[in-house]
């Protein structure tokens, strides 16, 4: 977009994956691919920059609803020709995933404006909405009080050896190592689940171990050129 004046229809909100992709090619394979199915466009090997908010414009490139940044081809949404005739190195966005289920759901109206932009970017791409609402999507955490601890293949039944372990598992937990296991159909697709986890920030324990470069996950990468922050007028 050119500044925050705009108008963009709900229903045609996507997140995806800004990547500079190696190669493209049709995934020719018999199952999922990940999030790719068979006959859908993939990559070879990528180099990671950033999550993007966007809404595909007429030529279905993508039109970045957070920032002024070039309008990149998005696999799978974008003609697929045009993708595969790409140069080698080229920015494309990948794992292209329409929010409108999610935004429905949560009472979001058809028309939205920059402000709610901001309001859907700050509430569901914390990094931790997901798993702090994991019934949503079908799914339970799974909690200290759980698990069943083994040592040497003997369920440990100590009680004081019993609250170390858990102890030490809610430690890991407030890390950030959490687990879940599916329980039912949840209110909303379990698609979401992996695209909002991936798709977020990233902590600052993420950051000081380099899993990630910054927290924001949003936040331009150097190599796109000047991409600049949306005029106000």
């Amino acid at each position: 977009m050119e500044n925050k004046k705009y108008v963009v229809c709900r229903d045609n909100i996507y997140v995806g994956e800004v990547v500079r992709a190696n190669s493209i090619y049709r995934y020719e394979g018999n199952d999922n691919f990940f999030r790719t199915k068979p006959g859908q466009l993939s990559t070879g090997s990528w180099r990671s920059y950033r999550s993007m908010l966007f809404v595909p414009n007429e030529n279905k490139l993508s039109n970045d609803l957070l920032y002024r940044s070039p309008n990149y081809p998005i696999l799978n949404v974008t003609d697929d020709e045009t993708c595969l005739n790409l140069g080698k190195n080229s920015i494309v966005i990948k794992d292209a995933c329409n929010l409108a289920a999610l935004l429905e759901y949560f009472g979001y109206k058809k028309d939205l404006t920059f402000e709610d932009i901001i309001k859907i970017r700050n509430t569901f791409f914390t990094g931790r909405f997901a798993k702090d609402n994991c019934q949503l999507f079908g799914l339970k955490e799974t909690m200290a009080e759980d698990v069943i601890f083994y040592i040497n293949g003997k369920e440990v039944t100590n009680p004081s050896e019993l609250e170390r372990r858990r102890r030490q598992f809610r430690a890991e937990q407030q890390a950030g190592h959490r687990m879940f296991s599916s329980v039912s159909e949840g209110s909303l697709p379990r698609e979401y689940w992996d695209v909002l986890d991936s798709r977020g920030d990233n902590t600052f324990m993420d950051v000081l171990k380099c899993w990630d470069e910054k927290m924001n996950a949003f936040a331009p990468h150097k190599q796109e050129g000047p991409v600049r922050k949306l005029k106000r007028f």
